[in-house]
């Protein structure tokens, strides 16, 4: 962004030379691709992991590399033109089309394949999945950067059409409403995933500050650094963890009743606030269910005790 700033750029292109600014920004956008291709197929690929990452790897590498022979093989104007002008004027040119088209081709793939997946995998029950869908529009818009810039340079090069500023100007403002929509889907899946895991957190603590209480040996530190999310899932294994041990204290049955979620999790405050064991709770009942995370079953759990809590101070006035 900041070689985009007419000042800056004049500044490094004296200091350093005239094609650096350009050099500079392909290998920040190189990197800032793989940096985004490596964190996305690992959030949102479980299968072949490895061999997606270097494909990634591979593209964005094999196209900076032709892209910087073609592009830097060609003398610079004598002119020394900023961004704009040359992309006006000279961008069109042999030499010049090739690099830039192919220094295009990964950044345009790779949009592609973020717009498809968070469409596939936006989910409006979670932080994550509201962000997906703000970065959805915004991938879509630097897809359509990178195609428009891709088939411009490609039809004036071969001279299917005469040369104009307009698609240079389109593509400026589609990256710039491709920026705002993926950075504002970033900051919302952070701060909902934030207050999200914090709301899940309250929502068990007190159940879990009483499980505690009775297993301090349960108690797991987070990892240095680790996100809300993370923090939230430790507290949860420490909550069913003493759950765990509490059942084996009390010699709870192996083998419970054919329970509903909800009934299982009354059955569960009924059992820690009373220390008697409700009929047909058994140990295989307290283990979350499949499709249901620890966090979202410990708030359950949660919910279930700080109901039977504020029911039992009703009764006793």
């Amino acid at each position: 962004m900041a070689l985009n700033v007419k000042t800056v750029e004049s500044a490094v292109r004296v200091t350093l030379g005239a094609g650096i600014p350009g050099t500079i920004k392909m290998l920040l956008v190189c990197g800032i691709c793989v940096g985004t291709a490596i964190v996305f197929t690992t959030v949102t690929s479980s299968r072949h992991l490895k061999k997606l990452l270097w494909l990634h790897i591979s593209l964005s590498v094999v196209t900076a590399a032709l892209s910087f022979y073609f592009f830097f093989k060609t003398p610079w104007p004598a002119s020394n033109p900023d961004n704009r002008t040359f992309d006006n004027q000279y961008a069109f040119l042999p030499g010049y089309a090739e690099g830039l088209m192919l220094g295009m081709a990964y950044p345009f793939l790779l949009c592609l394949m973020v717009t498809i997946v968070a469409i596939r995998q936006a989910d409006r029950r979670t932080a994550t999945g509201w962000g997906l869908i703000i970065i959805s529009p915004g991938a879509a818009a630097l897809s359509a950067y990178a195609a428009l810039r891709i088939g411009y340079l490609g039809s004036a090069r071969w001279g299917l059409i005469d040369p104009t500023p307009t698609p240079f100007a389109i593509s400026r403002f589609l990256a710039v409403v491709g920026v705002l929509f993926v950075a504002a889907g970033v900051l919302v899946t952070a701060m909902g995933t934030t207050l999200v895991s914090r709301a899940q957190l309250r929502a068990f603590d007190d159940l879990r500050t009483e499980l505690l209480a009775r297993w301090p040996g349960a108690l797991r530190p987070s990892e240095p650094g680790s996100g809300a999310a993370d923090r939230a899932a430790d507290r949860a294994a420490e909550l069913l963890d003493a759950l765990s041990l509490e059942a084996k204290r009390q010699a709870l049955p192996n083998q419970g009743a054919a329970l509903s979620r909800t009934e299982v999790a009354h059955a569960v405050a009924e059992w820690i606030i009373t220390d008697r064991i409700p009929e047909g709770l058994g140990s295989d009942n307290l283990r979350a269910r499949a499709a249901t995370s620890d966090v979202r079953w410990a708030r359950e759990l949660g919910d279930a005790y700080a109901s039977e809590i504020e029911r039992k101070l009703v009764l006793e006035q």
